[in-house]
């Protein structure tokens, strides 16, 4: 049986130590990639990355450190592995979702003159995150989808392109 003392020491040397080093070390690269102009999403997938990247070492550090894992222990991390990686990615997966809802309604083309939060623009792309417009000066907006549906929006060109369906 081996000491009390061993197994903080396993604990922290094989559990605290490669999560907080991952934690920092995703936030660094976070950091360091948005300083060299990475677009957000890039630096989200790369944060993302790192950090399932730590969770699988502590995940194997902690089976090295406890023992074999029964089925239900591994059911068990699978699981919380599961809702960790949902709640880190659950501002994309809205993003991609409203995507998704705001072309199905057909309510935005490319081209549209749309208003939104106090931007008017042309609307230059619709991506699986993002809508990108073209402001009156020039200047290049973007917007979630997932705030582009919950309004208001306002669209100025849909009117005729949708008449008679409202």
């Amino acid at each position: 049986m081996p000491s009390t003392e061993t197994i903080v020491l396993d604990v922290l040397l094989l559990i605290v130590l490669p999560a907080v080093v991952g934690y920092l070390l995703a936030r660094w690269a976070g950091d360091t990639a948005r300083r060299r102009g990475w677009p957000p999403l890039r630096v989200r997938i790369l944060r993302i990355v790192i950090t399932v990247g730590w969770i699988a070492v502590v995940i194997a550090d902690t089976a090295g450190t406890v023992g074999t894992f029964s089925f239900l222990s591994a059911l068990t991390v699978s699981a919380v592995a599961g809702i960790a990686v949902t709640l880190a990615l659950q501002t994309t997966l809205q993003n991609i979702l409203s995507g998704f809802i705001l072309i199905q309604q057909r309510f935005l083309h490319l081209g549209d003159q749309i208003q939104f939060s106090g931007i008017k623009g042309t609307v230059v792309s619709i991506g699986l995150v993002e809508v990108v417009l073209k402001t009156d000066a020039g200047a290049l907006a973007m917007v979630s989808n997932a705030n582009l549906l919950a309004g208001p929006m306002v669209n100025f060109t849909a009117a005729q392109r949708l008449s008679g369906e409202y």
